[in-house]
């Protein structure tokens, strides 16, 4: 009976061990959280010396930072554009785009984009229904995103804000 219980407190106890081991982190006093009023692990209010508050306009992060309305068109002075909408709800192959009949004329293969999403690589990607990435701008600066080509072949994209349109 004894050899029983010995070997359920050392199953029980070796896999914590060798766990605590890998991740040393696990072990030990709670971090206390750097915002004022929240509550550490035992329960207790953080000390409230030197602390952040959260900020409420932050930048978002991931897809969020890149939804409002941008301006897409050929490189070139007088080349046609066209305002679309990214938006947050979430569609095959990413999120919604949304843009008028006016973007036929002015983007290539407008007829098969359907969503857009972020690549690995930070790019923004627009796609088809199918998840296949159609156009895929780089970001150039802070305002500017590109595709791959020629001046009079790629395309640029910049907040509409950036260029003076507000939706």
């Amino acid at each position: 009976m004894h050899r029983i219980a010995l070997l359920a407190v050392l199953a029980t106890v070796i896999p914590v061990l060798a766990h605590a081991r890998d991740d040393p982190t696990v072990v030990g006093a709670a971090k206390p959280s750097p915002y004022a009023g929240a509550a550490d692990l035992t329960g207790q209010m953080a000390k409230t010396r030197k602390t952040k508050t959260p900020p409420s306009d932050a930048m978002p992060k991931g897809p969020k930072a890149f939804v409002g309305s941008w301006v897409v068109g050929k490189d070139g002075e007088g080349a046609s554009t066209c305002t679309v909408r990214f938006n947050a709800a979430g569609v095959i192959g990413g999120y919604q785009l949304v843009a008028s009949k006016r973007c036929k004329g002015a983007v290539p293969h407008w007829d098969d984009l359907y969503a857009w999403r972020i690549g690995p690589g930070g790019e923004i990607v627009m796609a088809d229904a199918t998840r296949h990435g159609v156009l895929v701008f780089k970001k150039l600066n802070d305002q500017v995103w590109a595709t791959e080509g020629g001046d009079w072949d790629r395309l640029l994209l910049r907040r509409a804000r950036a260029v003076g349109i507000s939706r």
